[in-house]
């Protein structure tokens, strides 16, 4: 029993020592600490605030890049339609301008014919 009371006793000492610097600290340091917590708190509060900003500067951000790449993509297949269509009538041109020869030359040989006749 005797060593039990001897540990706590060293227990109980330290922990009157670490109290009574708890005090001094507090005496010395006591009105500094509130304001230091106080500053620290704004702080935080001013970094979580900013933090929720920028959260939502991003978001907004990104949706907006992915309007213009939709509107860019809609705008690219609009132009590709476009120049298909254009390269479709352009063959067509060209078909019709061969036809248009292919009958010209029949027409003068069927000339051709009726001269000679």
């Amino acid at each position: 029993m005797e060593k039990n009371s001897e540990k706590k006793q060293p227990v109980v000492e330290s922990q009157k020592e670490v109290d009574r610097i708890a005090a001094v600290r507090e005496l010395i340091f006591g009105e500094n600490m509130v304001q230091y917590s106080t500053e620290f708190a704004d702080v935080y509060d001013q970094i979580k605030t900013l933090k929720d900003q920028t959260n939502k500067n991003l978001s907004e951000s990104v949706t907006n890049i992915e309007n213009k790449l939709a509107d860019l993509e809609s705008l690219m297949d609009h132009k590709f339609q476009d120049l298909n269509d254009d390269l479709d009538k352009k063959l067509a041109d060209l078909d019709d301008e061969k036809t248009d020869r292919k009958k010209l030359g029949k027409a003068l040989e069927k000339i051709a014919l009726m001269l000679q006749e």
